[in-house]
């Protein structure tokens, strides 16, 4: 007695769909394996491991036509065939993981890039741009920090590991003293605009420490590429936003709360002319 379709299907996870495709580019005998008694498919030992190689082939890249090449033609190169599917499969590796770490680092800033002015650049060029100054996860000096917020996002301090705990510890120590002090310098910023919400976000009060905060940002910029760009408006789109979306908004409700973070959103969008709706 062989093996009916049912179990192929249970234990190979080989769909019914995919059987017929198999017999259909001949890597199954068609008529070989049916019963014949009741002409239902009947597997044969031999049939089950030529369907699990031929899954196994396929998941890694091999196409029905090599596969069948691989069974039938003496003069088939499987050891260049094999090395050549290697070669792809690295490829593909490194082109997901740069997708993983672009998409994840989306997933921190809340938001997709995109170009200030439609039609000034094309797509593809867009792209790789956007992969080369929107990946964190690549950069040397984002890496560590990137690394650092995925534990504390994922994770409350009581379920993080030994490694983890090294991880943040690390990520301080290589932490220069005036990058910390910067840190320090925008928090105290942030915390102040938070505590003064029942003075309202348009107020005169805020406003000006939201004025002091645009001058700070302006006057320790260390970006060469955003000097004379930091004006009230930069500010209002791409500062606000860190305190509505994304991973990095999560951080921010931890020492400012949800309602901080959104007075904190309103006061900078303000202060740029736009609502938080039309950023």
């Amino acid at each position: 007695m062989g093996y009916s379709v049912k179990w192929v299907v249970e234990n190979l996870g080989i769909t019914r769909d995919m059987l017929r495709y198999y017999e259909k580019e001949k890597l199954l005998p068609t008529n070989e394996s049916r019963n014949p008694t009741n002409k239902y498919r009947d597997y044969s030992d031999e049939d089950i491991e030529r369907i699990w190689g031929i899954k196994l082939l396929i998941g890694i890249g091999f196409t029905a036509k090599e596969i069948y090449a691989l069974m039938n033609d003496p003069d088939f190169d499987f050891d260049t065939a094999i090395t050549k599917k290697v070669a792809e499969l690295e490829r593909k590796h490194d082109e997901n993981l740069i997708y993983l770490e672009f998409a994840k680092s989306i997933k921190f800033m809340g938001r997709v890039p995109t170009t200030s002015k439609i039609g000034s650049i094309k797509f593809d060029d867009f792209l790789e741009y956007a992969h080369e100054n929107w990946n964190f996860y690549d950069a040397p000096r984002s890496a560590p920090f990137m690394q650092m917020a995925d534990t504390l996002i994922s994770k409350a301090p009581q379920e993080w590991s030994p490694d983890d705990v090294e991880r943040i510890l690390e990520m301080f120590e290589n932490f220069d003293a005036e990058g910390m002090m910067h840190t320090y310098a925008l928090h105290g910023y942030y915390q102040v605009i938070s505590d003064m919400k029942d003075l309202g976000y348009d107020s005169d009060t805020v406003q000006r420490v939201v004025k002091l905060l645009h001058e700070y940002l302006v006057g320790h910029n260390m970006e060469p590429e955003l000097d004379g760009k930091i004006t009230p408006q930069f500010i209002a789109k791409y500062t606000a936003p860190f305190f509505l979306n994304g991973d990095i908004a999560l951080q921010h409700e931890r020492n400012y709360g949800k309602a901080g973070c959104l007075f904190i959103a309103q006061a900078l969008a303000y202060y740029g002319g736009y609502d938080i709706d039309d950023l």
